[in-house]
């Protein structure tokens, strides 16, 4: 029988913006994510957020034997579902077992998009952002512009605040840009649940050494 732990990771992501983050991370943050180093492979979807909701079982299904884990990562906006995202991954999940992934595969929405890991806390997110001032004072800035309301964890809308600040700053929003975020970022704090799950996950699956019992 096949080690899965031990075969290739792959990774499903939705947009080119979503795989930087994610290659960035495996790459580079393996440290600070306290995992130890896995063979992987990232890749998009071609039809996005709804591909990776209704058609990730049919997709992997030519590659099964070739990984021993999956994980699909996809926005909830933009999806095309109406149901809760807890549900949406759960069906997923389940298609996934059903097509020789089970317990191998876990399928992670973020909500609304991923623009919601720019709003971690970190001066590495500010600096990605292109505002030299630090956190605080971004924070401050996107209030006066009625962007972030008093009190909220992050702006209502993520995506909207990060291309306000980018234009600020003559910056376009580009799969670079997340790779940037990615490397310099702060997620020691980060509570976003999608976030999290991607986190832990990875734990689960591919412990640090000093974590092995």
């Amino acid at each position: 029988m096949k080690d899965h732990g031990s075969a290739p990771l792959l990774v499903l992501t939705a947009n080119p913006r979503m795989r930087a983050v994610v290659e960035t991370l495996l790459r580079l943050r393996q440290r600070d994510l306290e995992i130890a180093a896995p063979a992987y492979e990232v890749q998009r979807h071609p039809r996005s957020n709804p591909g990776c909701l209704g058609e990730v079982a049919e997709h992997v299904r030519p590659v099964l034997g070739d990984f021993g884990r999956l994980l699909v990562v996809f926005d909830y906006e933009g999806c095309g579902s109406d149901e809760a995202p807890a549900a949406v991954e759960k069906t997923v999940e389940a298609d996934l077992a059903r097509n020789g992934w089970k317990a191998r595969s876990k399928v992670i929405v973020i909500v609304p998009g991923l623009e919601s890991w720019i709003w971690s806390g970190s001066n590495g997110a500010a600096q990605a952002l292109g505002w030299r001032l630090g956190y605080p004072s971004l924070q401050n800035w996107l209030r006066e512009q009625a962007l972030w309301p008093s009190g909220a964890p992050r702006p209502p809308d993520p995506r909207e605040a990060a291309e306000r600040v980018l234009g600020r700053n003559h910056r376009p929003i580009t799969a670079r840009f997340y790779r940037e975020l990615a490397k310099t970022a702060d997620f020691r704090d980060c509570t976003d649940p999608a976030f999290c799950a991607l986190r832990d996950t990875l734990r689960e699956w591919y412990p640090a050494a000093s974590e092995l019992p």
